[in-house]
């Protein structure tokens, strides 16, 4: 007798285990939606992984390997799933009940949908709300946004496997900020999509034991080597220099380097936008309206700025916000 093929994958790669692994694993087990199988992959862990010898769950898939490191062990994984979608767990996390349900009507409802992610809660050691992330939910925005940096919570994302196999999985050749580059090549005008509602809870460790963390300085090199890929295929003619200063408007921790020249490379990066992406008429207007909104506040906050440049950059503005056709 053929078993059936679950729906769903849960992928959650391991190495060790920091306190917090039961609890995620509970998270997933406890879920209102059901079909699926939940691949732990164990990435070598120096020590033993206790918590999961307490689970007897049909639907628990347990693979082994010598340390190969996350992005490796994330397509070992993908590799591995039987099911039609993939969804990311990380193992110091929390998913929230109706995280799954919730993610696969996105898709039920949106055939034509590759990526779904949801709203999630930073918290702390003890599920304390540190901060909430409600993400961009207009399509178009969020994947003009994208060009610049990511715009989702890694642990939170439900993708199709088949688009997560023809875009070539996670680039082996990355350590950190391996999602902001998958997503970025997986991602189209309309194959996206948002729940938004908080779904998932990210912890932040007070000890600072996150990858995202101790590796701060590579993370962000990796982050700026895609969204500069991203932003010179939209406009071939950018510098690396160009798309720094493209970059200050939306990098908040680099608002000092927000420039005229910025700001006068945003009309024809976003021409180009629109044309990679098949963008124009309404939606076009109303990304312009977007963008120019961005600006403004920009000017707000812009206090390096002097009087002269900041005239200049409203000029710079006015003359975008023509292109609006009401």
């Amino acid at each position: 007798m053929t078993m059936k093929q679950p729906k769903i994958t849960v992928l959650m790669s391991v190495y060790n285990d920091h306190g917090y692994l039961a609890r995620a694993v509970e998270s997933i087990l406890e879920q209102t939606y059901d079909d699926f199988e939940f691949l732990i992959i164990d990435d070598g862990s120096t020590g033993p992984l206790d918590a999961l010898d307490r689970f007897r769950d049909s639907r628990i898939r347990i693979h082994r390997h010598d340390n190969i490191g996350l992005t490796r062990s994330l397509n070992k994984g993908i590799a591995l799933a039987s099911g039609e979608f993939i969804a990311r767990m990380d193992a110091d996390d929390v998913s929230l009940p109706d995280r799954l349900k919730q993610q696969v009507a996105e898709f039920d409802a949106h055939p034509c949908v590759d990526l779904v992610g949801t709203f999630f809660d930073m918290v702390d050691a003890n599920d304390n709300l540190i901060e909430r992330k409600t993400l961009i939910v207009d399509p178009l925005y969020r994947l003009w946004r994208l060009q610049f940096h990511n715009v989702y919570g890694h642990g939170t994302m439900m993708f199709r496997k088949a688009a997560a196999m023809a875009a070539g999985m996670y680039d082996e050749n990355l350590l950190y900020a391996q999602d902001f580059d998958l997503w970025s090549r997986i991602s189209g005008a309309r194959n996206t999509s948002i729940v938004p509602e908080v779904q998932y809870l990210y912890r932040m460790n007070s000890d600072g034991d996150q990858a995202s963390v101790k590796n701060y300085d590579a993370q962000l090199q990796t982050a700026i080597r895609t969204s500069t890929r991203n932003l010179t295929a939209c406009n071939p003619g950018l510098t690396e220099s160009d798309c720094e200063e493209l970059r200050a408007l939306y990098w908040k921790f680099q608002q000092e380097k927000v420039s005229v020249r910025g700001i006068a490379l945003i009309p024809p990066t976003m021409d180009g936008f629109c044309r990679t992406y098949g963008i124009e008429g309404k939606e076009r207007n109303e990304l312009v309206k977007k963008i120019c909104r961005d600006i403004q506040d920009e000017l707000l906050v812009a206090y390096h700025l002097n009087e002269q440049e900041k005239r200049q950059l409203k000029l710079r503005l006015d003359s975008f916000c023509e292109n609006v056709v009401s």
